[in-house]
């Protein structure tokens, strides 16, 4: 038999992110519509016909720009020498990956969230205050499955833009705010973020490299010259113009992250093409993001502008985390909203046992919901902290919410990428042996996914984040939290809480013996003198408990203010019926499960969570810990292997 006969695969192509998607949909509209600051109906619907537009676009010609890096052959390499012996380092990337950074100039990807008139399609900060920042990371999160990770060096040019505004000389934003906000590819600029060095990882207090003045009989300050040499062990994004650095200022090793500044570098010099005293040792290569470029950069005699005040590197180049951190939690929502859409429309053509499809499968159906569900709750959670970043950008947040912020951004970065990349094996799974090939898509984004789980810090290193935000505080960001989801529970419909009194019990009880766990607790002394190991099922409790609530308050929007307005369904594209109603109470008895004892755990698993925090802190409070620990790190550490200079390594 011919390949052409027989049976044939259906052809289908990936829907819109977002006209085929009323969730999302939904979500954005009540985040526009509700509150002090919220938009008036003719702005939400300019906001929203772009976003169809845009959405329009993805489907189409970017999706198609994304498929023509299809191959080892269009992955960045690095020529070091000419053909004359000079040393040129010259990094050579895709003509894709060249359009899909052109495509992020031109579409204001990084403008949008702030008052740039480049900000052409939502119209910016001074137009639309915190929904600036809610407008732009919904079309980066549509953007993301067929960016190619491009989304990368655009995520560190955005911090970066943010930190000038920030603490940068009246020069250095006048110098570089415009090109990293130009809509014009010919002169747009991108910036890379250089911390990650070889003795540390995540651990910036143990950087070797360092800054010395330029001129060093003048104090210095913001704006001055430094030179910087060094070794970055992981610079993603090489191929850009400038970059944040890390730097020790300090003799003193004591000092550790306070001995720190930050540094603004050029990377090559605009007149002749040269390095900055920059040597790129090696590229990277990785598990996946393929045709991003990361290197190992060697900085001899580098010059660098000092960017705040000096031994305030940390501090300063926070708040490109933070951005990052979202850009992070953004791509792991987008492959997941991108998985489904295409494990979806394969069902729907695929015949399956019986003689249908594979959609009227219970058994393939319910492989799927579980995925689902763990989507909707990132919209919830994701574009919930994407608006308090906006706030607080906008000068429209209170202390309350500063905290909020600090506490949940890398909880919620963590959380979504460690659950994502759960998913991702489930979506390869739904396509059979199909999701194993590399055509596909499905293989490429369980590569490019499982990277959140790394940068920008690992769930463990994130948990201590969190942990830090509630000793400053004194556990009043805790408290605060727990005040703000009991007054979410306190306003629920009379009806839909008692069609949910199990779950909501659950919650209830969730919240009660967390706080009262952690409330037993010297923070402080634990952050200091314990394995610490409490700490990551924290993280995932406040993100559990989140999502729960803000999937309350969706429902509850639907009920009230969604289903009393034509205006709302019009703009929505999406009619109040009971069905609807129905999904979402569905999803959330899904999420939470029922009171405890009388019904499922639920994909949250709060139960599960709750114990193990009992237990690590319970353990850590009375000493106990330690047997475990060892025990574990025997059962471990249990293999026969050499270590040392000495040992020749065959990795």
């Amino acid at each position: 038999m011919r390949a052409e006969e027989g049976f044939q695969f259906e052809r289908f192509r990936v829907a819109s992110p977002w006209s085929e998607d009323p969730a999302l949909r939904l979500t954005i509209l009540r985040l526009f519509s509700t509150g002090k600051h919220a938009l008036s109906t003719s702005e939400i619907e300019r906001l929203f016909d772009s976003l169809a537009s845009f959405g329009n676009k993805v489907e189409g010609e970017y999706a198609d720009i994304a498929a023509t890096l299809d191959s080892p052959q269009h992955e960045p390499t690095l020529v070091q020498y000419d053909a004359w012996g000079q040393r040129v380092d010259k990094l050579v990337t895709g003509e894709g990956w060249k359009r899909l950074k052109g495509v992020c100039a031109e579409e204001a990807i990084v403008a949008e969230s702030y008052p740039r008139n480049e900000a052409k399609n939502g119209g910016g900060r001074d137009k639309i205050g915190q929904h600036a920042r809610l407008f732009a990371f919904v079309r980066s999160v549509m953007f993301a499955p067929v960016s190619k990770v491009v989304l990368c060096p655009i995520s560190m040019t955005d911090g970066a833009v943010r930190v000038l505004e920030m603490f940068g000389t009246d020069k250095q934003k006048q110098k570089a705010i415009p090109r990293l906000c130009s809509t014009d590819p010919r002169t747009a600029w991108t910036a890379g973020q250089w911390m990650t060095e070889r003795p540390g990882g995540s651990d910036v207090s143990r950087t070797e490299t360092v800054a010395k003045p330029l001129n060093p009989n003048k104090k210095p300050e913001a704006g001055d010259a430094f030179v910087i040499s060094g070794f970055k062990w992981f610079s993603s994004a090489t191929d850009g113009d400038i970059a944040l650095a890390l730097a020790r200022t300090s003799d003193d090793l004591t000092l550790g992250s306070k001995g720190l500044s930050l540094f603004l570098i050029k990377i090559r010099d605009d007149r002749t093409g040269k390095l900055n005293g920059i040597r790129v040792h090696r590229l990277k290569r990785k598990l996946g993001t393929k045709y991003l470029p990361t290197a190992e950069l060697e900085l001899d005699g580098c010059i660098g502008e000092l960017v705040g005040e000096l031994g305030r590197g940390v501090a300063t180049i926070s708040s490109v985390l933070n951005i990052t951190r979202l850009y992070s939690a953004g791509g792991a929502v987008g492959a997941l909203s991108w998985g489904l859409r295409s494990a979806t429309a394969y069902a729907q053509i695929r015949p399956a046992l019986g003689g249908g499809k594979l959609d009227r499968l219970p058994l393939h159906t319910d492989q799927l919901l579980k995925v689902t569900v763990t989507y909707r709750v990132f919209l919830q959670i994701f574009f919930s902290n994407v608006l308090l970043m906006g706030a607080s950008e906008a000068g429209q947040a209170s202390k309350r919410d500063q905290t909020r912020l600090r506490l949940l951004t890398p909880a919620l970065k963590a959380f979504v990428a460690t659950r994502a990349s759960e998913s991702y094996l489930t979506l390869i799974e739904s396509f059979g042996g199909q999701g194993y090939m590399e055509e596909v898509g499905m293989a490429e984004m369980l590569r490019d996914g499982t990277v959140e789980r790394i940068w920008e810090g690992t769930p463990a290193i994130l948990s201590l984040d969190v942990l830090r935000v509630l000793v400053q505080s004194k556990g009043q960001a805790l408290l605060e939290f727990f005040q703000d989801i009991n007054a979410i529970l306190a306003a629920l419909p009379t009806a839909l809480s008692t069609q949910l009194a199990p779950e909501l019990t659950l919650l209830r009880t969730t919240v009660r013996d967390t706080a009262a766990i952690l409330g037993a607790l010297d923070l402080e002394r634990h952050l200091t003198t314990t394995d610490l190991r409490f700490s990551r099922f924290l993280l995932d409790l406040i993100m559990a408990i989140q999502g729960s609530a803000l999937l309350l308050q969706h429902t509850a929007w639907k009920v009230r203010e969604f289903a009393a307005s034509a205006e709302l369904q019009r703009l929505a594209g999406v009619s109040a019926d009971e069905r609807e109603i129905e999904q979402d109470v569905y999803l959330i008895r899904l999420w939470i499960g029922g009171a405890e004892g009388a019904g499922t755990a639920g994909f949250a698993d709060m139960v599960r969570l709750v114990s193990q925090l009992r237990a690590a802190t319970e353990e850590g409070a009375q000493g106990k810990g330690r047997g475990a620990v060892d025990v574990g790190h025997a059962l471990v550490y249990s293999w026969t292997q050499g270590t040392g200079a000495g040992v020749q390594s065959r990795l």
